[in-house]
């Protein structure tokens, strides 16, 4: 990661599957829950892995050349 990316990432608790806490994070927006709202942080860790499905998901869905 370049050094303008670490200028997002701040000290705190990781919302996604390793919850580890006291880890550098970066914001990934609001989650909305029963009309309530909450930040939700990950790690670079998890932010890869989530990347990685999310990419998975555009390929197979990816439409085929005609």
């Amino acid at each position: 990661m370049t050094s303008r990316v670490y200028e997002h990432w701040v000290t705190g608790d990781c919302w996604l599957g390793c919850e580890r806490t006291g880890v550098l994070v970066i914001w990934l927006g609001p989650l909305q829950w029963d009309g309530q709202h909450a930040p939700v942080y990950s790690c670079k860790r998890c932010l890869d892995r989530l990347k990685d499905q999310v990419l998975a998901y555009f390929m197979e869905r990816r439409p085929t050349a005609v």
